[in-house]
């Protein structure tokens, strides 16, 4: 059965080394290394060892680390000093995430429709050669402002010879908000798809809730599609706007129903 796993963040505030605990104790069997937490993995000093014993503490709690985000507000259509500099710190990240031997590290290829494709492609081939012999690939995520159905990542990643370092990251929230259909989107995706952000809303926000609440995507369906495809990734919360409590016995308790409710999903029929 497809690994459950949740977003690092939705403990974000606790240190890092009791949310594998957490998650464990919870149900998960496996993690989404947050941005957030990534970003305080490069800043911190000794940051590869640091790395290792995260990798090493989700081996040994059976929550290995098998996703991650890159910085959210990555453009590589951007040129001139602002690439250079966007790609240098991707790579300092990069360089940890295969350290830590993450298969899938999710990453946002634009801000808008009209960044420049040539740039964007030279970018995904400077990073594809760069995790070269490592277990790391990128997955391009659907975003809500460009690159919104399955069909405008694969155009990206043809452009870019079709390399094996790329796939896709479907997020249902970002799908449902700009009225896509999930299903049409995984039959599109096809084998590309490498990375799940499972999140619901109402149709008018990315509001990052959880699913089979009051949102509107339609899981049963989803559900039946994913689960007719070969998909190898990990089943991936990334529900932000589920992480409030007063105390934080309410958040583990949140934490609790996330993983049953995602093993009832995974027995939709």
């Amino acid at each position: 059965m497809m690994k459950i796993s949740m977003w690092s963040s939705f403990l974000y505030g606790r240190k890092f080394e009791t949310i594998i605990p957490s998650m464990h104790n919870a149900g998960f069997d496996s993690m989404d290394l947050s941005t957030e937490h990534l970003d305080e993995l490069v800043a911190s000093d000794n940051a590869a060892k640091r790395a290792i014993e995260w990798r090493d503490m989700g081996w040994e709690y059976n929550v290995p680390l098998l996703q991650t985000h890159l910085p959210l507000d990555s453009d590589l259509s951007v040129a001139g000093l602002s690439r250079d500099k966007q790609l240098d710190y991707l790579k300092r990240e990069l360089e940890l995430v295969m350290l830590m031997d993450i298969p899938a590290a999710v990453i946002h290829a634009r801000m808008e429709n009209n960044g420049n494709e040539d740039n964007i492609v030279d970018a995904l081939l400077e990073l594809c050669d760069f995790l070269k012999g490592s277990k790391t690939s990128l997955a391009l995520e659907n975003l809500f402002r460009c690159d919104t159905r399955a069909k405008d990542l694969i155009s990206l990643i043809n452009l870019a010879d079709n390399h094996p370092k790329l796939g896709i990251c479907l997020d249902t929230g970002h799908l449902n908000w700009t009225g896509g259909d999930p299903v049409e989107f995984l039959e599109d995706a096809g084998t590309r798809l490498t990375a799940l952000h499972i999140a619901d809303n109402t149709g008018i926000g990315d509001y990052h809730m959880l699913p089979l609440g009051r949102g509107t995507v339609p899981w049963r369906a989803f559900m039946r599609k994913l689960k007719s495809m070969d998909y190898k990734g990990i089943f991936n919360y990334e529900a932000s706007g589920e992480n409030s409590a007063e105390y934080p016995e309410m958040l583990d308790a949140k934490l609790l129903y996330s993983a049953q409710l995602a093993r009832i999903l995974l027995a939709l029929e």
